[in-house]
């Protein structure tokens, strides 16, 4: 049964409809739309047209590693490698694609020029000059770590330093929004602790300031994204050997060094190293040293060194209770609690420097309150005032009795001159 080209047109236009419809990252996008009839005799090459139609586990690791290293080219899906050629010819194969793969000066390059293909991947986020604005796409649960595997592949890393037994893994993209929503969809996955989303900064060739973004996790969260993406694979799934070989070498140093807790791994490593049980270990160094000290020598921290006590079953020695003696204080006769030691005769400092006054208390001439003055102001003064305003009244009663009078040239007391 032939198509006529007006009823071929008007399924172009209904299909188009739909695409634009279906379209959730690239709203404010131009997509890719063919708008003459399409002729499957013309292609040079073959591809499975319906590749990104339907979700599976290859579909989801070509996905991530497009969104990570592919781009689409004028009316092309294209990914551009320097070495990993493998892993092309892998994702050929899984396309059921005979595109070349061509070597180029410096790399190895994979386009596909099919309009279907063009279509359907910008359906699913992956958009022209995506560095800067993509979004992360809304994935299977059953075929999230598919994607994660092909992105980590494309933009990710699995870093391990064996001298200082540590491992990570991270992912790094143009779009801040992108690598919030994985970390986001990581999460509810995997339920990790903490993650590392910082910017990062650097000045290309031309001169200008380049901005990135990094996702990192590290130690027992690194270890669980390693053991989502790379246990129970299938032959069916894609991977990067390279990659594949770095996940193995980071599963030898984390079970190296975290086989337990710290605290455990460093009882155990005592045990070996004085090859006898902690019991008997605590039990000897009990006798001689207090706990904090053994922590010190163990290099734990004290709280560790308490719940090794308790494990081995070893009791600690009991404190020593101090006595419990009562005194008066000799100024204010307070009741004061002391705990042995050196005896104190006053409750506080302020007794303390009462106690030690050497002058006497005496009366102000003037209002007859009593004053604190030291000794050696009895030298020098014979009459005690005890404030500015009984001064004043003192110079008044004086003047009165004719003994001072103010100067004409100062206007200061001074002593009047006797008859």
């Amino acid at each position: 049964m032939q198509i006529s080209n007006e009823e071929n047109a008007s399924l172009i236009e209904k299909e188009l409809g739909k695409i634009k419809n279906e379209v959730l990252n690239c709203k404010n996008y131009p997509l890719y739309i063919r708008k003459t009839p399409v002729n499957p005799n013309r292609f040079k090459y073959k591809v499975n047209q319906c590749f990104f139609k339907y979700w599976n586990s290859q579909m989801a690791y070509v996905l991530g590693f497009t969104f990570a290293d592919g781009n689409i080219h004028h009316v092309a899906l294209a990914w551009d490698l320097k070495s990993d050629v493998e892993l092309l010819r892998k994702i050929n194969r899984a396309m059921g694609s005979n595109y070349p793969i061509k070597k180029r000066k410096n790399s190895f390059r994979l386009r596909i020029s099919n309009p279907f293909i063009l279509q359907d991947v910008q359906k699913l986020g992956v958009i022209p000059d995506k560095t800067k604005t993509c979004l992360f796409p809304n994935v299977p649960g059953e075929f999230f770590r598919d994607f994660i595997r092909g992105f980590l592949d494309g933009d990710g890393w699995i870093y391990t330093r064996e001298g200082r037994r540590e491992i990570s893994v991270g992912f790094s993209n143009g779009s801040h929004k992108f690598l919030k929503g994985l970390s986001r969809s990581l999460n509810k996955h995997l339920i990790l602790t903490t993650n590392n989303l910082r910017t990062r900064k650097k000045i290309t060739g031309n001169h200008k300031i380049s901005t990135c973004y990094s996702l990192e996790y590290y130690c027992h969260n690194a270890y669980k994204i390693i053991q989502y993406l790379y246990d129970n694979l299938k032959k069916s799934d894609l991977y990067l050997d390279r990659k594949y070989k770095k996940q193995i070498e980071a599963r030898k140093i984390f079970k190296s060094v975290f086989k337990g807790p710290k605290g455990i791994v460093k009882y155990k490593e005592i045990e070996r190293e004085y090859s006898m049980p902690m019991q008997k270990i605590l039990q000897k160094l009990i006798k001689k040293y207090r706990a904090i000290e053994i922590a010190k020598k163990f290099d734990i921290h004290p709280r560790t060194i308490y719940t090794w006590f308790k494990k081995a079953k070893v009791r600690l020695p009991e404190k020593k209770t101090k006595k419990i003696i009562i005194k008066k204080c000799s100024i204010c006769h307070r009741r004061v609690k002391q705990y042995g030691g050196r005896s104190k005769k006053y409750c506080s400092e302020r007794c303390r420097a009462k106690a030690r006054r050497a002058g006497k208390f005496v009366k102000c001439a003037v209002c007859g309150k009593e004053i604190y003055r030291p000794r050696w102001w009895f030298k020098v003064n014979s009459t005690p005032i005890c404030s500015r305003e009984c001064m004043r009244e003192w110079r008044r009663m004086r003047a009165k009795k004719n003994l001072i009078h103010r100067s004409k040239k100062t206007g200061r007391f001074i002593a009047s001159k006797s008859n």
